[in-house]
């Protein structure tokens, strides 16, 4: 069991430069068409969201390291706590990390005791407690006031929409591009301190392992019941997918894919749909073949009136 500190607020931006960047230095660029991307999208919402430029982008990055160099110095004068030792612990997303080698959660002890065996074909384990709902709470506030948030445009039958539910997504070093139902996404680099916190928790000896390292996090935020995400299946190139729930329980359901079949050929597969709770706070894995045989979704739940956010930790493999 995870041992978890009171809280963790991200440090303070630094003033903002006024020199240019430019765009020449930035690595090379891989696309990877992720999945994340067969989904049903909610209704558009009559609020739009501030357009962010490159140089916001290049802001922040700037920003981040400015505060992180005085974490550094401040982390010298301050005395030794429990709290300290665990957000300064190795990070389990070290910079230019997307190469791998990407191992699946294999800790028997975990798997023993989380797995969900009622999905046949399935690999996926649930650990309701993995943090406190307090520190859960604590988490999502500070996440919320996040700078990168926003609503994607998509193409959807040939119409552009603006997608309810607002994203933001990381990865651990610059270079790695996604792109989200055709569109390119904003993906900053690299994980914000906090985020950098829980993925490091997560690959402890006491949770998932070690050797258990993400390259990618796609943060998705719902303000209450009306938002929701349709049933879809991830590419098989995520190899682990790992969400972290804070704030409002909301339903999870999965569905074993219907098989393709020739017309008039009998189907011996079973069809099986499983719904329960994510709790605040919770811990869910999905890995090996999950996304092969099985969709998922967030439904709308209209009595739900509180915020959520999921944090999705990914091993996402990229080709040189």
């Amino acid at each position: 069991m995870v041992k978890p500190v009171t809280s963790f607020a991200p440090s303070p931006p630094a003033a903002p430069s006024t020199s240019p960047v430019a765009s020449s230095s930035s690595p090379t660029k891989r696309t990877f068409q992720s999945t994340l991307f067969n989904v049903k999208f909610g209704a558009q919402r009559n609020r739009l969201p501030p357009t962010k430029t490159d140089s916001s982008v290049a802001k922040r990055t700037r920003s981040q390291s400015a505060a992180q160099d005085d974490d550094s110095i401040q982390d010298e004068k301050r005395p030794k706590t429990e709290a300290t030792s665990v957000s300064t612990a190795p990070s389990a997303a070290p910079k230019y990390h997307h190469r791998g080698p990407f191992h699946q959660v294999t800790r028997p002890d975990f798997c023993s005791t989380y797995a969900i065996t009622d999905l046949p074909d399935a690999d996926i384990y649930y650990k309701p407690d993995f943090i406190p709902r307090r520190l859960a709470e604590e988490w999502r506030s500070q996440l919320d006031r996040l700078p990168e948030w926003y609503r994607p445009k998509l193409k959807v039958y040939g119409r552009e929409i603006t997608q309810s539910r607002e994203i933001a997504a990381y990865a651990t070093a610059p270079g790695l591009h996604l792109k989200y139902s055709g569109h390119p996404v904003e993906l900053h680099a690299p994980f914000p301190p906090l985020l950098n916190h829980i993925a490091s928790l997560l690959s402890s000896p006491d949770c998932l392992g070690e050797e258990v390292r993400f390259n990618h996090c796609m943060l998705n935020r719902y303000d209450d019941g009306s938002i929701y995400i349709g049933k879809h299946a991830d590419n098989i190139e995520n190899k682990v997918i790992v969400t972290v729930s804070l704030g409002a329980d909301r339903s999870w359901i999965m569905q074993r894919k219907s098989p393709r079949k020739k017309a008039g050929a009998a189907s011996d597969t079973e069809m099986v749909k499983k719904r329960w709770t994510l709790a605040g706070g919770s811990l869910l894995v999905m890995q090996g073949q999950t996304q092969k045989f099985y969709t998922h979704e967030i439904p709308k739940e209209l009595k739900v009136k509180t915020p959520r956010i999921s944090i999705t930790f990914r091993q996402l493999v990229y080709d040189d």
